[in-house]
């Protein structure tokens, strides 16, 4: 499974990046998911030609605002499970000003729907893989029936109405395409994720993020256009080699997004492993130590 998190709002060459993927994705037949955030939806309305290529794709939400603060692993985390839930229902209903992090009338995931009504918009995908379960149950509730973000299992599992897909392998640059091939050879499912902003940025985007939210929206410096080409040329070869394996019948490249037979069984040791990988984004960007965010995952997987 091909998905991009389209979530760079700032800069743009961003925009620029992801119309050349698109228009790469179309020229080799391949669907894939792009998880958008609320912010980033705010935007692309400004751009029929990106919303009419999008229309074959699958649509997957990335949250109402990723790297502006309060993110989710803060705002969830309260000792009480349901305020954390209904904070979420707030926020991922709400346009979240990007310099202030107050939420400004209607916008994320609603927002999302209106400007793609065609699609279901039924696939989550926390930033940073930083989720909690609160959040997820609030998006649970506005629809979400599918997770990108979690690393539960290797293969797809349902839990509490919600399907787990498994962690993807990050394919942000032309060496690391060849990360994925261990998991195809193990797995039935293989997710892969990539940035289109990561074509043109030379830092990360969210970087003006780091030490909380800024007083303006600062563009980070591009790359120069050797390496962008050669970025896109790269992600090109690797679309022809997949479209020669599925060709030759070895995989299937395809947005599939079906529930799962296999129901999730956990041990206690599993969820304090999944907690830590959640949380991990939060701790290395953000310098943010959760204080009840695993007794939220010991509540939501029903573990002592």
């Amino acid at each position: 499974m091909l998905t991009f998190d389209v979530e760079d709002f700032i800069n743009p060459g961003a925009i620029l990046a992801l119309r050349r993927i698109l228009k790469l994705l179309r020229t080799y037949d391949f669907r894939a998911i792009f998880f958008v955030t609320g912010n980033m939806a705010e935007k692309l309305h400004l751009f029929p030609e990106i919303l009419a290529l999008l229309e074959v794709h699958e649509i997957g939400y990335h949250s109402s605002s990723h790297s502006v603060a309060p993110r989710i692993c803060e705002y969830t985390d309260v000792e009480n499970y349901e305020e954390a839930r209904l904070v979420a229902l707030e926020r991922e209903t709400s346009h979240i000003n990007p310099l202030t992090g107050e939420k400004e009338g209607k916008g994320g995931i609603v927002f999302l729907r209106e400007l793609l009504p065609s699609k279901g918009i039924v696939a989550f995908r926390a930033p940073g893989f930083c989720w909690s379960p609160p959040h997820l149950e609030a998006v649970r509730e506005l629809g979400i029936r599918f997770d990108f973000s979690a690393k539960i299992a290797a293969r797809p599992v349902d839990c509490k109405g919600i399907t787990f897909y498994p962690f993807p392998v990050t394919v942000d640059g032309v060496a690391l395409y060849r990360g994925f091939l261990s998991s195809v050879s193990r797995n039935e499912a293989t997710v892969l994720v990539s940035h289109p902003n990561s074509f043109v940025n030379s830092t990360y985007w969210g970087c003006v993020y780091w030490n909380g939210n800024p007083r303006r929206l600062s563009e980070v410096p591009q790359r120069s256009w050797k390496e962008i080409e050669s970025r896109f040329l790269g992600f090109e070869l690797f679309l022809k080699w997949l479209k020669l394996l599925q060709q030759a019948g070895m995989i299937e490249v395809a947005p599939h997004l079906a529930r799962s037979g296999t129901h999730l069984t956990i041990t206690k040791a599993d969820i304090i492993g999944i907690h830590e990988r959640s949380m991990k984004w939060a701790r290395h960007f953000y310098n943010y130590e959760p204080k009840h965010q695993l007794t939220h995952f010991f509540s939501f997987f029903d573990v002592d």
